[in-house]
């Protein structure tokens, strides 16, 4: 990838802050992106970042003053689950013969959220020394997309978070820390069910070399969206990323009743 490719896909990263609703302090983090969305801004991050009890932030990237960061609270996240017809019928036949009693079932919360932002907020980035180049700081970019890319087996893709991240006390403030790394050489394999799944350069040896990568755009050259990052396994050169295209009606018909 050049290094304008590999900067469009940083500046299109933003990052989430999971927050304690009540003393505001930092609980947890991941990674997120905004897309101009039919003229409208919409953030798109994974379910198991933001689905617990704390506030959803994204982090500003203003310049920490105090230990402290500045960030733009989100509120409710929106969220999907899949439908199995099979199941449901069953459970209609199950009404049937027995109408006192029935089963409850879970078919599942899809990893993926996602929340209309309603304030345009302007998203910084800032300077960031790799060893071979240097982003300059600047603006975070919109990412405009439909939500109907799929991915070329053809194509390179990449992807930016922060990882390593520590919660500790700095002059009595409770700080996040943590170190910002970009993966490039992706490639696409094949989608199972609702995602995708990348071929990594290298193995992963740890899940801290990517905790904190969790939602980040997995984009290619041209700076299309495709998916965002899920998951991964240790020992394993494979990357897993939610199928963004699968899930395009559920958010058109969200957003309709929001």
């Amino acid at each position: 990838m050049t290094q304008q490719q590999i900067e469009r896909i940083i500046k299109s990263t933003v990052h989430i802050v999971m927050t304690n609703p009540f003393t505001r302090e930092p609980e947890s983090g991941g990674s997120g992106c905004i897309i101009d969305y039919n003229k409208t801004e919409v953030l798109l991050t994974v379910a198991h970042v933001t689905n617990m009890d704390a506030a959803t932030c994204i982090d500003i990237g203003e310049p920490t003053v105090n230990n402290q960061n500045k960030v733009y609270s989100v509120g409710a996240m929106n969220y999907l689950e899949s439908f199995d017809l099979n199941r449901y019928n069953a459970q209609i036949s199950q009404l049937q013969t027995n109408s006192g009693r029935i089963e409850e079932k879970n078919f599942g919360l899809i990893d993926f959220s996602f929340a209309k932002l309603e304030h345009k907020t302007n998203y910084l980035q800032c300077k960031i020394e790799f060893n071979d180049f240097t982003i300059q700081s600047g603006s975070k970019l919109r990412i405009k997309s439909d939500l109907t890319d799929v991915p070329d087996p053809t194509a390179q893709y990449g992807f930016f978070g922060r990882i390593k991240s520590e919660l500790g006390y700095i002059n009595n403030i409770l700080t996040l820390s943590v170190n910002e790394v970009f993966y490039g050489g992706l490639k696409y394999i094949r989608k199972i069910g609702h995602y995708y799944e990348f071929q990594l350069p290298n193995q992963i040896n740890s899940h801290t070399d990517f905790r904190g990568t969790s939602g980040a755009p997995i984009m290619d050259t041209n700076g299309n969206l495709l998916s965002l990052v899920t998951h991964g396994y240790e020992g394993a050169d494979k990357l897993y990323g939610i199928a963004l295209a699968d899930f395009k009606v559920g958010v058109d018909a969200t957003l309709l009743t929001n």
